[in-house]
């Protein structure tokens, strides 16, 4: 690690020109002053990921890529067609150092960094998909042309990609050629350095295979990059992989003391699956790095984590209420993270679940290529089973493995017991109803079995009274006594017999009634009950998912209070009205895309307040309308600014952006008003 030297002579800020840059974006490989920095550092870290020069400490392969890059014209990639000249239509102008942040500086930024406004597009000629663009990037960076490889990354080319006629990523490329810049380019914009080839290899073995040993003692740093980054905010140190140590767990020191709320804290960091915990680690590392940027000017200050609307609703709000825990609070949330990351560790080395070179936790970049599971699902509540862990079978261990799991299970759900007593009897409860039903039930079905069985009996019965009945009777009618033989003609019954038998149900055929009507009662009793023992199963497991909730959100989502939710439409249709005054001058369509941006953030900050889920219905659909129509905005802004048609196709862009404003500003009032109701 290495503090970087003092600035090159000529180093200007990449986005308004200023002197002496003291800030860098390691994933656009640019620098920048401190005004340019704050709006970098409200964007967020899945859009910019920003360093001190001065300030911060860097890995000097990591340094070296920033300024490699930075000085062979990377900005060039990001504005494009600022400099092109054959876009000399473009009205956009670059600010200058002078200009204000707000709104000149602010505006080119989000342009420029989150719309990705000025890069090279490929044309309709050309026609570059992901994966071809993805399979140029996996032939780039056995090179050390790191130019080629920014471009492509910015153009959308993944850098996971897995080449399958091949059987390797652009890692696994990059490790074997030696790369290292390369390996810090990927890393950075997204790349998992613990992903596997088709051999099972990371490409950690692929460098020492090579003999790139350095490269591949870097790479390893990269897997453990979360729980380094977070073990040295709490006490300056960092483990030594070289010698594989590759966790530390940090003494609490004055917070020692056991208390219930801490132990009912750590114990709800165990019920978390591996992949809920990797997000949890994952916010704290952005907010680690938030607190620590702080100590900068009062003008880039970010008071709580940004918006990421590739995030869930949830997991948003609980991102940015990290920014509560005070000092002491946060480095305890720190330290039960560690100690959980490394009973988990420990736990899997122990049970040869995986390689112990590969971290149970990685970095993850946000976005497009980020995490392969749904936000959609709340976040932090579910619950750490056998599943999250895979056994390789071993025909000769298969009794010692079985063992030691049910040992290691025992130990993981004691403590979990202790700190969550109230989830545990809430349980025990369910499950003593529940088998108190199942007993009444039986007995009620032994009941209806007895009662089949005198109605079986009863039936035979009746049958041989009437059959003998019946014989009796058609001797008579027919006019023979004792053994005569009957002649072989049908029996001619009286009229007034033959009238009453009519209008009466044999007695057989009564009871056969009663008889299949009761089955029919068992097998419908039988089915109720085994949808109430289903149903129970069911809200015994709600039970336990809604008692595994996260480490700040514990109850039931509710609505945001009125006076808030007032606030946040109003904010929303002052920038529909920004819009729409725009719109009267149609030459001014430069402003549409900054308008467009505003009002996706108003939308975003409303619909913050909502849970994920609604109960209502209404406000369900209302929210979903919001978000959609708000995405079909931006595009539509984005196309009539692009737009050089004639003045009718311009007018027919026009009217589309109207028609998205208005859906909008239409389903803001019916939100409003549906919550009022409800």
């Amino acid at each position: 690690m290495a503090r970087p030297k003092h600035r090159v002579n000529g180093d200007l800020c990449a986005d308004c020109g200023a002197v002496e840059p003291g800030w860098a974006s390691i994933n656009r490989a640019i620098l920048l002053c401190d005004d340019c920095c704050g709006i970098h550092r409200s964007l967020g870290r899945h859009i910019s990921h920003i360093k001190s020069l001065h300030k911060s400490i860097w890995n000097i392969h990591l340094l070296n890529m920033v300024h490699t890059l930075n000085e062979s014209g990377a900005n060039s990639i990001w504005e494009h067609s600022l400099l092109d000249p054959n876009h000399s239509k473009i009205s956009r102008r670059k600010p200058q150092a002078k200009d204000p942040i707000h709104p000149i500086k602010a505006e080119f930024i989000k342009a420029k960094h989150q719309h990705l406004a000025f890069i090279l597009r490929p044309s309709k000629e050309e026609c570059c998909s992901e994966e071809e663009l993805s399979r140029q990037l996996h032939s780039s960076v056995r090179t050390s042309n790191l130019e080629t490889s920014l471009r492509l990354l910015a153009q959308g080319a993944n850098p996971n990609y897995f080449y399958k006629e091949k059987g390797t990523t652009p890692l696994h490329v990059a490790a074997r050629a030696g790369q290292i810049l390369q390996i810090e380019l990927l890393i950075v914009n997204g790349g998992n350095p613990s992903i596997l080839d088709s051999n099972g290899q990371t490409p950690t073995e692929i460098a020492k295979m090579a003999g790139h040993l350095d490269l591949s003692e870097r790479i390893k740093e990269c897997i453990y990059e979360v729980t380094d980054r977070l073990t040295y905010y709490v006490c300056s140190r960092k483990p030594d992989h070289r010698s594989d140590e590759h966790l530390i767990i940090p003494e609490c020191g004055s917070m020692a003391e056991s208390n219930d709320s801490i132990i009912e804290g750590h114990n709800r960091l165990q019920t978390l699956s591996n992949h809920l915990l990797e997000e949890l680690a994952i916010d704290v590392y952005d907010e680690v790095d938030r607190r620590e940027m702080e100590r900068t000017p009062e003008r880039c200050t970010v008071p709580f984590l940004p918006v990421n609307p590739q995030l869930s609703t949830t997991r948003n709000q609980g991102r940015q209420k990290l920014a509560r825990f005070i000092p002491k609070e946060f480095a305890r949330l720190i330290i039960d993270l560690l100690t959980e990351a490394g009973r988990r560790h420990m736990l899997s080395n122990n049970i040869q679940l995986q390689d112990p070179v590969v971290s149970m936790l990685r970095k993850e970049q946000f976005g497009k290529h980020g995490s392969q599971m749904s936000d959609d699902e709340p976040l932090y509540d579910s619950v750490a089973s056998d599943d999250d862990y895979t056994l390789t079978s071993v025909d000769n261990t298969t009794t010692e493995l079985s063992t030691q799991l049910k040992i290691a299970n025992e130990d993981v759900f004691v403590p979990m017991a202790k700190g969550l007593p109230s989830v545990v009897e809430v349980l025990k409860k369910q499950l003593t109803l529940s088998e108190s039903t199942v007993r009444d039930l039986q007995s009620q079905i032994h009941i209806l079995q007895n009662t089949v069985e005198q109605l079986t009996q009863e039936n035979v019965g009746l049958k041989q009274i009437i059959e003998h009945n019946k014989a009796s009777t058609d001797g008579i009618l027919n006019g023979h006594i004792g053994n005569e033989q009957e002649p072989e003609l049908e029996p001619v019954l009286d009229i007034k017999t033959s009238i009453s038998r009519s209008n009466q149900r044999p007695a057989s055929m009564l009871v056969n009634y009663f008889y299949e009507k009761t089955l029919k009662y068992i097998i419908c009793f039988i089915f109720i009950s085994f949808l109430f023992i289903i149903q129970t199963n069911r809200d015994t497991e709600a039970l336990s998912r809604t008692n595994t909730q996260s480490l700040w959100d514990y109850g039931i989502p509710t609505l945001p209070p009125s006076e808030e939710v007032t606030r946040r439409t109003e904010q929303v249709t002052r920038r529909i009205q920004e819009l729409w005054m725009a719109m009267q001058d149609p030459h001014q369509r430069e402003a549409f895309v900054p308008c467009a941006e505003r009002i996706r953030v108003a939308v975003a900050e409303l619909t913050a307040i909502f849970p994920q889920n609604p109960i209502e219905e209404n406000i369900k659909s209302a929210l979903r309308q919001l978000n959609g129509n708000t995405g079909r905005l931006q595009a539509e802004c984005s196309g009539l600014q692009r737009c050089t048609g004639d003045v009718e196709h311009i007018g027919h862009c026009l009217q589309q952006v109207r028609s998205c404003a208005y859906d909008i500003a239409k389903a803001t009032k019916l939100l409003v008003t549906q919550f009022q109701i409800s």
